[in-house]
This record gives structure tokens, sequence and C-alpha cells, in this order.
């Protein structure tokens, strides 16, 4: 079996500690203000200041990965003779994805001899992030690249994403909701619970208050029927509520809450702060 490298974006919230411990590699992608500063790879903000900027009115913008960064990290696993299998945020959300497939087509016509597999996750944050946590399990089986590509596309439709956020404004201003509905959920103060739904952002339903959405969004989760093995709950700024939410989950399903995730700040650009969502592999769909 030849080695190989999995690899990700960072909008799939691989969690860096995770990532870092099991030799997974993480292609940022980036965001910047109007001060002409590009973030997301060697010059970051902490949550803290980002979310803190977003709050004072400062719009931020974010941007796919760079075909020179992602050449570079792939060739540096390709001369070391290791194939790659890469994770992608979804292809509705971003241009990441087309950026990957044609840097490894241009790279396969040089290091002929090496694999590359892109999976296109249609999902985002955690709901992409647990295929990476499933497809490094499945190579420490020892399972070839190939076959795990095989075995995530099989189930690739039962990750689920759902999160709710405070305000609508951040998604419609980055274009991943429509004016209209971010409008009719300002105006009549909906706290909606969102999914990804191939690939693109979707209502799932529709609440009133934010603990009515909180407890909509755990209802929604338990219907799903979860995998223990893979699920994780993810969050913008607010850990507290994030840690509130998890033992929620671990006192009315008795399933435990190993992995509690900020999100990184490309996402947040379009969720905004106090996000709360959850990432998982359903037995229901």
């Amino acid at each position: 079996m030849n080695e190989f490298t999995i690899m990700t974006d960072v909008n799939t919230d691989v969690f860096p500690a995770y990532a870092e411990k099991e030799n997974i590699v993480i292609l940022p992608q980036y965001y910047h203000f109007d001060d002409g500063i590009i973030y997301g790879d060697e010059i970051t903000l902490t949550a803290e200041a980002f979310y803190d900027r977003l709050e004072k009115g400062e719009k931020s913008l974010s941007m796919g990965c760079n075909p020179a960064r992602v050449k570079e990290l792939f060739e540096k696993e390709l001369e070391n003779g290791r194939d790659i299998l890469c994770i992608m945020f979804s292809s509705e959300l971003s241009g990441s994805y087309g950026t990957v497939v044609t840097v490894s087509e241009e790279l396969l016509e040089v290091y002929r001899e090496r694999k590359i597999y892109v999976i296109d996750s249609l999902n985002a944050s955690a709901g992409a992030g647990m295929m990476v946590y499933m497809a490094r399990d499945l190579q420490k089986e020892g399972v070839e690249a190939g076959e795990i590509v095989k075995r995530i596309e099989e189930v690739k439709t039962r990750f689920q994403a759902m999160f709710v956020v405070d305000d609508l404004k951040y998604l419609v201003r980055g274009g991943r909701l429509s004016a209209f509905g971010g409008a009719v959920g300002t105006l009549l103060d909906i706290k909606p619970i969102l999914y990804l739904n191939e690939g693109k952002i979707c209502v799932l339903r529709k609440s009133r208050t934010r603990k009515k959405a909180v407890t909509d969004l755990l209802e929604a989760f338990k219907e799903r029927k979860p995998d223990s093995r893979y699920l994780a709950v993810v969050y913008t700024k607010n850990e507290e509520a994030a840690r509130e939410f998890a033992v929620r989950i671990e006192d009315e399903t008795g399933i435990p809450i190993r992995h509690i995730i900020p999100i990184n700040p490309t996402i947040g650009a379009h969720t905004g702060p106090n996000a709360l969502g959850i990432g998982f592999l359903a037995e229901n769909v």
C-alpha cells in the first residue's frame, strides 16, 4: 500500500492539535477587513480580536485557497513519495475545491507515479471535519486511500452540519444566504436552524427565540440518530454556551462529546459571533 497524507482545508474546522498529532495537513484559507492585511496563514488574528472587530461594525470578507500555497504543500508530500487524500469544504460555498483539483491535475503531470484524491465534502465546519476524522481512523486500520475515498463517498450524505446564528446579516452580506431570507429573519427576530443540504446553506426550522432554537437544534440532532464516534460541537466566540450545549447533549442522549471546536474566522466571517452548531455522522437522514 502506498503511503499517503490526509489533507483538508481550514474550513472543515479540524482541531489544530488533533491535526498536528495525526499528521494531517491543513490548507489555509484567508480573510480580510478593510485594512489591506490578508489574514489566515502567516498572519492571524485571535478569535477575540476578530469577533470584536465584527461587532464594532467592520466588514470581513473570506478568500479561498491560494493555488501557489496549495502547490507548495502538495509538492512537499509528493516529493517525499507520499500520495494525498484531501477532503475539502463544500464546492457550493467556495472555489477552493476547484482550485485544489486544478493544482492536483497539474502536479500529476509531473509526479506521474503518485496519486491525489480530492473529495468535495459538500459540507462545512465539523460536518466536513468529521469525514477527516473517519479517514484518519480508516488509515490507522490500514485501509488504502482509494478505498477510504469509496467508503466516505458512500456515507457522505449522512454527515450533517446544523447551526444557529444570532444575526443573519453576516450570512446575507457574505452571499451565503439570500437577502430576502435574511431580511425576513431579522425583521421577525426569527432564529432559524440552518443546515447544509447538497453543499448549500438552507433553513431547516424556524424558531422565535435563541433558547427555542437551541432546543430545536438538539431535537433535530436526536432525530437523526447520531453516531457517537463522529461528533463535534462548534461555536464562535462563546465557548461557555458551547460547553453548556455539550453537557445538555450528554444529559439527554447519553452520548459523550469529545470535541468542542471553535469555528475558524473564514467561516466566522459569515456566521458572526455567538454561532452554535454541531457536526456529526447520522444514522437517519
